[in-house]
């Protein structure tokens, strides 16, 4: 199987690595990167309630705003199994520096897939 370490501490620092990864990266650059972060299978589903496919989340990453910041906070990870991880966060964006008051609760699934921890689902629920 696979290694995977235990330790709380470790977990929310390494899947909060792989969040912030994810929307600060101008994957624009380099967009077989994403490869390494997406699972085969994922989707989200968008603050409004609308199902999004893997190509259209790829196509969101590779056009977004490569100065856009977002400040994540009050993660939670929860083991679902030994390869399942779900990560729970508040996420605001950064506007002239400031974060704005209003963002989203977010919730992701991680899996560990092909030697990485991969992203399989995603849903953000504005607050």
């Amino acid at each position: 199987m696979h290694n995977i370490e235990k330790s709380a501490d470790t977990q929310i620092e390494r899947f909060t690595q792989r969040e912030e990864t994810l929307l600060h990266t101008d994957f624009s650059q380099s967009p077989t990167l994403l490869d390494g972060f997406l699972h085969p299978e994922l989707f989200e589903i968008s603050p409004i309630g609308s199902y999004t496919s893997r190509s259209e989340i790829v196509n969101w990453l590779l056009v977004k705003s490569p100065t856009q910041r977002w400040h994540l906070s009050q993660f939670k990870v929860v083991e679902l199994a030994a390869d399942t991880m779900l990560v729970c966060y508040q996420a605001n964006s950064i506007s002239d520096g400031v974060v704005k008051a209003t963002g989203s609760l977010r919730s992701s699934i991680w899996r560990f897939h092909d030697q990485q921890w991969r992203l399989q689902f995603h849903q953000a629920t504005k607050n």
